[in-house]
């Protein structure tokens, strides 16, 4: 790809996510301050709960399927979109009952804005944001996958400002998320031809093989990334509120960054290897340097941070920010290694073991040091845990990085 198409390509996957992070931070505050610490809690577990049933209900094509479009002609792209729609849409009609009665056993809360936001988070499956990036249409994803989405939170917050309903901002972010959906679909579906319409839920099962192991790589990486909320919640209840909050400012720094990604996911493959070591190797040490500056910020003005979202109701201790910072310095690291520079020697299944572990040790830790220490001691765990990921990702990487091959070798 041309640095120029590169740069345009970027740069509008950019923006979109740029209006997501945006958004995302200008609505913690909002739901903080006009619906309260608990309504905030609700949502944050509801929304854990949402984020490991998606990876089921989106069975891999999220992985699998911007490769999968990017290779195949015009002509079969239809057919292939619509065969993943109709096991997405099966999968969900199953995943999101059963997601929505897990939220509203797990939250000490409202059971209808648990279930409101439960469905919004898994029908997001539902859109076509994958397919965008498959055929290199930024414009659509901005206009199409992620405008609607972001209107419907959006008005939704407004509404909850000015009404104090949370219920309202849950349906209208619900609303937000399915027109996303439903436009998707049909500019796909119209733009390509070649699909058969049908509903039998055997083809639809049919669709979902051979998409086993990316299913339970990002079930794997779900469960230890999704799961520390719920422990919380469930064992020390009136933490929820502020680990949550200090979650989910992790999340928006590594959203923000997700363009760096994407560049460097285009940059490092190359067909000589020595130019492909060498920059693997500059990624390597961006990555590194970038993970140390993250976590620096984040232990530094996490807390501050959080004053600010929270409007002064929630305080992040410091001891619950340092782990945090070694927790968000890692993944930033690791998402460089693991996404950019394995994936470019074809080393995906080290990328895959990686995450193994760290779903093993933070399973192992996080439960034993809540009891121990709190709150503090499940963002330990997750620290710990994306610690190992990254320290399998740099060993596995150490000799691809050293060894210089000779062009035309």
């Amino acid at each position: 790809m041309k640095t120029k198409t590169a740069l345009r390509y970027a740069g509008g996957y950019g923006l979109s996510v740029a209006i997501s992070g945006v958004v995302s931070l200008a609505v913690i505050p909002a739901i903080i301050v006009a619906a309260g610490a608990d309504s905030w809690a609700t949502i944050a577990v509801a929304q854990a709960v949402a984020g490991f049933a998606f990876v089921f209900a989106v069975y891999g094509w999220g992985v699998v399927g911007p490769t999968e479009v990017a290779s195949r002609p015009d002509a079969d792209r239809g057919a292939y979109y619509f065969d993943s729609l109709l096991s997405r849409v099966w999968l969900c009609l199953v995943i999101v009952p059963i997601a929505i009665v897990i939220a509203v056993v797990i939250v000490d809360g409202d059971a209808l804005l648990a279930a409101l936001t439960v469905a919004s988070g898994v029908l997001v499956a539902l859109g076509a944001g994958w397919f965008y990036v498959g055929e290199a249409s930024p414009i659509r994803f901005l206009l199409i996958d992620t405008l609607p989405r972001i209107a419907g939170t959006v008005v939704g917050a407004i509404v909850l400002i000015a009404t104090g309903d949370v219920i309202a901002f849950a349906a209208l972010q619900l609303v937000g998320v399915v027109m996303s959906a439903v436009v998707a679909n049909w500019n796909i579906l119209s733009r390509y031809r070649g699909w058969r319409f049908g509903i039998s839920p055997v083809r639809a099962v049919r669709n979902l093989a051979g998409q086993a192991s990316p299913v339970a790589m990002s079930a794997t990486a779900a469960v230890y990334v999704n799961v520390p909320i719920v422990l919380i919640d469930l064992f020390l209840p009136q933490a929820t509120a502020v680990y949550a909050l200090a979650e989910r400012i992790v999340r928006l720094a590594l959203y923000s960054t997700r363009p760096i990604v994407q560049i460097a996911q285009g940059w490092v493959p190359n067909p000589v290897p020595e130019v492909q070591a060498a920059r693997a190797r500059r990624v390597t040490l961006v990555a590194l340097g970038l993970g140390g500056l993250g976590g620096l910020v984040y232990a530094i003005a996490g807390p501050w941070i959080g004053d600010l979202l929270s409007g002064g109701t929630l305080v992040i201790p410091l001891a619950l920010a340092v782990p945090m910072a070694v927790n968000l310095a890692a993944i930033l690291a690791s998402q460089l290694t693991g996404f950019a520079c394995l994936t470019a020697f074809g080393l995906t299944r080290a990328l895959a073991t990686s995450t193994i572990v760290g779903a093993v040790v933070g399973t192992l830790l996080m439960y034993p040091l809540l009891l121990w220490i709190g709150a503090p001691g499940v963002a330990w765990g997750l620290a710990v845990a994306e610690l190992c990921v990254l320290g399998v990702q740099l060993v596995t990487l150490a000799p691809r990085l050293r060894r210089i091959e000779p062009v035309g070798s």
